[in-house]
């Protein structure tokens, strides 16, 4: 069950212990919207499914709106890090494979794995989240977007 944490401006909620993320740069999410925007595009044209969730779901569309909310906390919280869960990382291996099997283009290809790989290392430097105004954030230090940027 959450504990509650009181601030003076906005309600931070420590959520269970399971719950762990890792940061995303700006970058990687901008790689991701354009990797996600273009299996979305493939799917709707090879897919025989219609249904626009089903697509949203396997593309990465819903994926990418939850990380454009998260990152718009996190921007107005001051972090550098954008949170992503350890769990969606999955979700992103789902949508390069689908891509694949879709016949996405090679640069597209070629940018979602690289994506991934490091999205694999990050995972492997998940931090405990917390809920501010219902949206997951990461605490104020995101060493691991520090540490990957110079390797």
């Amino acid at each position: 069950m959450p504990t509650f944490r009181r601030r003076t401006r906005a309600t931070t909620e420590t959520v269970p212990s399971q719950r762990t993320a890792f940061a995303l740069t700006v970058e990687d999410l901008q790689v991701l919207e354009r990797v996600t925007r273009h299996a979305r595009t493939q799917l709707l044209r090879h897919a025989r499914e219609r249904d626009l969730g089903v697509v949203d779901e396997a593309s990465g569309h819903r994926l990418m709106l939850t990380l454009s909310e998260r990152a718009g906390a996190a921007r107005a919280l001051g972090h550098a890090g954008i949170p992503m869960l350890v769990e969606e990382a999955g979700t992103v291996r789902a949508v390069v494979l689908n891509l694949e099997s879709y016949g996405g283009e090679t640069m597209a290809l070629a940018e979602g794995y690289e994506l991934l790989d490091r999205i694999t290392l990050l995972s492997r430097l998940p931090r405990s989240v917390a809920l501010v105004g219902g949206v997951f954030t990461l605490p104020d230090e995101t060493p691991e977007v520090d540490a990957l940027s110079t390797a």
